[in-house]
């Protein structure tokens, strides 16, 4: 198990990775995804509270429910999966500078 390097830079070298990070062909088409999977859940917290505004039976507030617990574990995956990636670009990119 590595460390997680990307907590331990500061904010500007943290902008420099995203910045280079997404700047290649995977970068590019993994933001696209996270960014996606992130406004699906935001749109999944909106849609939950609609349904629990409008609760006619039990069964809506069950789906509410689940909903929103299932959009913000959307959020929190897009953001967890996010610093992973950008952890590994900079694990190997150290390993190849250093070569």
């Amino acid at each position: 198990m590595y460390k997680l390097k990307y907590y331990s830079l500061e904010n500007s070298e943290k902008e420099k990775l995203k910045q280079d990070f997404y700047q290649t062909e995977y970068g590019k088409n993994i933001k696209m995804r996270l960014d996606r999977l992130f406004v699906i859940g935001i749109l999944g917290i909106i849609f939950s509270i609609i349904l629990l505004i409008i609760n006619k039976n039990i069964w809506d507030l069950v789906t509410s429910i689940t909903l929103f617990l299932a959009s913000i574990f959307f959020i929190i995956a897009s953001f967890k999966v996010r610093i992973k990636k950008l952890n590994d670009y900079l694990i190997k990119n150290r390993k190849k500078n250093n070569k």
